[in-house]
């Protein structure tokens, strides 16, 4: 592929980019709804489905706090999702512009793989102790330990963290070469 292919390929990409943001509250929406309408949803399916789904909490049906929670933590895990595409954007406007190995760009590529690898161990944090304030409040019987860290989610992060490093060093040779010369 010449420079000019892939400078066309990231400048499509970074006006993509701007469909993938008009989506995100879309998204949000469509999850609040999704929340917010699933004792509907229940009540319209078979009667042997409603059966084996019955026994699942619905969160529009706990306290007040525990709604609480529930949307405090989807709040925190949107809001990560939201910077980490601003950081994508970010990346990506920044090839589409020409500007592809410099710090700042590779400076968000360390920072997105940093949030990446740390992510599932905060989602998981973040699920057990929600799990545990729902028991706290009543709106769940059992509290179930949730040990199921996301391991190749971490795994990509980090390998994000470790190219990001061998670009800064890439970078750093090759200005250390221009300076000899």
């Amino acid at each position: 592929m010449n420079d000019q292919a892939a400078q066309r390929l990231f400048t499509l990409a970074d006006r993509a980019f701007w469909l993938i943001w008009l989506g995100f509250p879309v998204l949000i929406w469509m999850l609040i709804q999704s929340v917010v309408t699933s004792p509907e949803q229940l009540a319209a399916m078979a009667p042997e489905q409603a059966a084996c789904l019955a026994d699942i909490p619905q969160v529009v049906n706990f306290s007040r706090l525990g709604q609480a929670i529930f949307w405090g933590v989807v709040a925190v895990q949107m809001g990560i999702y939201a910077f980490l595409l601003a950081l994508a954007h970010r990346v990506i406007h920044r090839c589409a512009t020409g500007e592809v190995f410099v710090m700042p760009m590779i400076g968000s590529l360390r920072l997105i793989g940093t949030i990446i690898a740390l992510f599932p161990v905060l989602d998981l944090a973040l699920t057990n102790l929600s799990m545990a304030a729902y028991v706290a409040t009543g709106d769940m019987l059992v509290f179930i330990a949730n040990y199921a860290l996301d391991l190749p989610v971490m795994g990509m992060g980090i390998l994000m963290v470790v190219m990001a490093a061998a670009m800064r060093m890439a970078v750093q040779l090759h200005q250390d070469a221009e300076l000899t010369i």
